[in-house]
Order: C-alpha cells, then structure tokens, then sequence
C-alpha cells in the first residue's frame, strides 16, 4: 500500500508525514486499503501500522492474513538507511519494539503467522509464506467441502 501512497501523493512516506503528519498519512493509507481490498486473488503487502485501525483491520480480514514476525532487531537490520518517519527517534530500536508491542495484539489475530529469520532472502519469506498458506488452507477447508465430507459419511449422496 505504501507504494500506491506515495505515487498518488507524489511523494515518499516521510515527505507525507513531514508535510501532512501522522494522521493525514493513515486517512490516505486506509484510502488506499479501500481501493485494493475489493480485488480477489492479489497480496496486499501493507505497513505495520495500518492494522491499528478497526476498519483497516475488518477490510483486511474479507482475506487471508498474514503476520510475518519478525524480531525488532533484524528489522532494524533491514531497514538501514531507510528514513521511517516513525523511527527518527534517538533510539530507534526501542521505538520498533515499543510499536511492535503496542501491535503485538492485533498482529497475533492474523489467520497465518511466519516467523522470519535473519539471513533469509525474500524468495525464502515468499516462499515460507506459500507453505504457511497452502497449510492453512489444508487445515481449514471451504465449508462446502466440510459438508460434502459430512454428507459422504452420511451415506448421502452429493451432486457433482
């Protein structure tokens, strides 16, 4: 989302904070969430602080969600040199994990939680992230499946 932001606003993320603040950011975040959300079959990569608000969080859940945790300290790690608007703090680290605990809450109602380790690329998260998925969908079929099975045991006969 943060991509579709900053080409609508013509700017980055922290010219958006720098100019507009905070709020203004997250009213133009959920803007775009809005825009995305109605699609099926895409992934929404959104920041980690879109889910803190309550119409964010229920648009995200019409779909799959996805918690990749990561320690505070491999974040850090790699977002270096980037200019996180909320992170321009004199101890950046303890303001992530202060943010990430404040989060913690929300992020643990994702529908599929991967852990991310340091030293893993990104086709190593994308890929973790398909088995998780497929694991998931393995677990928690349709419920017309659940029916189908239940009829078959029933000794009914489903159409097909």
């Amino acid at each position: 989302t943060d991509t579709i932001l900053e080409r609508a606003a013509g700017m980055s993320i922290p010219e958006v904070f720098e100019a507009e603040g905070e709020e203004a950011f997250r009213v133009a975040e959920a803007q775009v969430l809005d825009s995305v959300h109605a699609h099926v079959r895409i992934v929404v990569s959104t920041g980690g602080g879109l889910v803190m608000r309550n119409q964010n969080w229920s648009k995200l859940q019409t779909g799959l969600v996805v918690y990749l945790k990561v320690d505070p300290e491999v974040i850090m790690k790699r977002i270096e040199g980037t200019d996180r608007p909320l992170l321009q703090t004199e101890n950046p680290l303890e303001t992530l994990q202060k943010l990430t605990e404040e989060r913690k809450e929300r992020y643990e109602q994702a529908d599929v939680t991967v852990e991310i380790e340091e030293g893993m690329s990104v086709e190593d998260v994308a890929d973790k992230c398909v088995r998780a998925l497929h694991d998931f969908i393995d677990d928690n079929p349709p419920a017309w499946k659940q029916a189908k099975a239940k009829a078959a045991a029933d000794g009914l006969d489903w159409v097909q």
